[in-house]
């Protein structure tokens, strides 16, 4: 197994974007050493048990809280790496993540691990639809920002307030479609909402374990779209911890290709 690889990086700025999204931007000499990360690669930030952001490389034993995130922007050349928070309350019983976002200052440290990259839409398509809540919509900014500018199709994210909409770098040919409080059955409705267009759509979409599994079947039962143009992932569980959830999210997986194997 390849050694996981830390670097020690620093708050340069923060930045509420929206009523429910926090900008971090990280700088640091380790960032130098940090491989390209392409749009939609994920990173690790290390939290110690008590849910404070781990200043140094843990050691063997220490146990630490890992918390993933999009990386919205990697510039090697301005030493900056950009990290974009959904915000879940106030305090810490927000988690120790977003509650480290609203409280960072300028100069404090924090360990991360990474990158990791995700999978993106299928390559070959004639149409595109992404879809996602908040936590998903810095993947689906750095993605739109990425595709081909002939590209068509659907942006569709649901946020939690008017407020949090925001600009979006976006080819022509797609629709962002902005969900206000739709709630976890909201993003599949959405599918059946749009026009669906001519030829074969890749889809990709991230957000809440339920709404996940809503999107999932929506896919499979009323629009029969191939496995292998879809991927379709959920970023956490109500109620639950990213541990607890990555749990649910394995014995799901399985259950699933079970189901349709």
């Amino acid at each position: 197994m390849k050694k996981r690889q830390y670097y020690q990086l620093q708050v340069l700025s923060t930045e509420r974007l929206t009523p429910n999204l926090q900008r971090l931007v990280l700088s640091g000499d380790d960032l130098a050493s940090f491989p390209d990360a392409p749009a939609g690669s994920y990173i690790k930030l290390l939290f110690n048990q008590f849910g404070e952001p781990q200043p140094t490389a843990p050691q063997e034993g220490q146990r630490i809280l890992m918390r993933t995130y999009t990386v919205r922007a990697l510039n090697k050349a301005a030493n900056t790496l950009t990290v974009d928070f959904m915000l879940h309350g106030e305090g810490v019983e927000a988690g120790p993540a977003s509650h480290w976002a609203q409280s960072a200052q300028p100069g404090d440290t924090i360990m991360v691990a990474g990158p990791g990259t995700s999978k993106g839409l299928a390559p070959e398509h004639d149409w595109v639809i992404l879809l996602g809540d908040m936590t998903a919509l810095p993947a689906i900014s750095a993605q739109l920002e990425a595709l081909p500018e002939q590209t068509r199709g659907y942006a569709i994210i649901s946020i939690v307030s008017e407020a949090d909409k925001q600009p979006l770098q976006a080819p022509a040919g797609i629709e962002v479609i902005w969900l206000v409080q739709a709630g976890s059955a909201g993003l599949a409705k959405s599918l059946l909402d749009i026009e669906w267009l001519q030829g074969e759509p890749a889809v990709w979409a991230a957000c809440e374990f339920s709404s996940m599994r809503a999107i999932r079947s929506t896919l499979d039962v009323e629009f029969n779209v191939p496995r292998t143009q879809v991927y379709v992932t959920s970023y956490w569980r109500e109620g639950r911890s990213e541990d607890q959830h990555k749990i649910d999210k394995r014995e799901d997986a399985q259950q699933y290709t079970q189901l349709v194997s």
